[in-house]
């Protein structure tokens, strides 16, 4: 449905992927594309259900999902356990042209013609060449959050070892940076949103060119954001934790954290020195 605070529609379909490693905000990012800013991720009955950990939903289509478990798949790896970085090139080209013509197919089932759709699903992560390749004109917006919030979530939400996941927050945005190098991507602050939603949502729309009305959208962020419910807030880091976090892990969050808290956004020269 068309959002009234929407003043304006993009001249060519706008279509949106939400980008990150899990527990780094990523639900709540969707959500205000979707109900702030007009960007149609589905029907609800198409995605995967609400629960405990997230009781406003994931925005994350079940069908997509289950096609990105097949991509880390063949890629030879999962959530846990990221593939190699250049899978692309290594997979076999029937394969890959196989996953790219499924991801076309899916696109043309769940976006159809609407005009502004979005996607997301931390895998995508992983699965980005495959999706880019059937969706060349795709706007992927990353999120990141401090590591050790997020590592610390994702331990606890998997009942594993903290420790077990050392390195893991570094290769899921070594992957997302290289795979978005040459596409109009969008970085968001997740803990910048918590604090001041409105400046951070404003940047998002003028990356996607769509114009809102500021007062409405700051009324209704106030309805979405909230800083004090678990889920919405950043954890303090734990003096005993503070081993998981590699060297290339805290030197890759810094500069994103710097680059991006007057509204900035990373120069991808610097992101490839951080990142090899």
């Amino acid at each position: 449905m068309p959002n009234p605070l929407i003043t304006n529609t993009p001249l060519q379909p706008l279509r949106v992927t939400v980008v990150s490693i899990g527990r780094s905000g990523t639900s709540l990012i969707a959500r205000i594309l979707d109900e702030v800013l007009g960007v149609d991720f589905g029907d609800e009955a198409d995605h995967i259900p609400k629960n405990h950990n997230n009781p406003d939903g994931y925005f994350e289509n079940a069908a997509f999902m289950a096609f990105n478990d097949r991509v880390l798949q063949a890629a030879g790896g999962w959530v846990l356990s990221p593939p190699p970085i250049d899978y692309p090139a290594t997979m076999p080209a029937a394969t890959f042209d196989a996953l790219v013509a499924e991801a076309a197919m899916l696109l043309g089932k769940y976006a159809g013609d609407r005009p502004c759709f979005g996607w997301k699903d931390p895998r995508l992560s992983f699965s980005l060449p495959v999706w880019q390749a059937a969706c060349p004109n795709m706007l992927p917006i990353i999120t990141f959050r401090k590591p050790i919030s997020v590592l610390s979530s994702i331990a606890s939400q998997l009942d594993r070892p903290i420790e077990s996941l050392s390195g893991l927050w570094f290769a899921y945005y070594q992957r997302v940076f290289a795979y978005t190098d040459h596409l109009p991507r969008y970085v968001v602050s997740f803990d910048d949103l918590l604090a001041d939603p409105a400046p951070v949502v404003m940047g998002m729309a003028r990356h996607l060119g769509l114009a809102v009305d500021e007062n409405t959208m700051r009324g209704q962020l106030a309805q979405i954001v909230k800083p004090q419910q678990s889920r919405h807030s950043s954890a303090e880091i734990n003096a005993n934790a503070l081993p998981v976090l590699d060297p290339q892990t805290t030197a890759l969050f810094d500069y994103l954290r710097a680059s991006t808290r007057t509204g900035g956004q990373p120069e991808a020269e610097q992101l490839k020195i951080l990142l090899r």
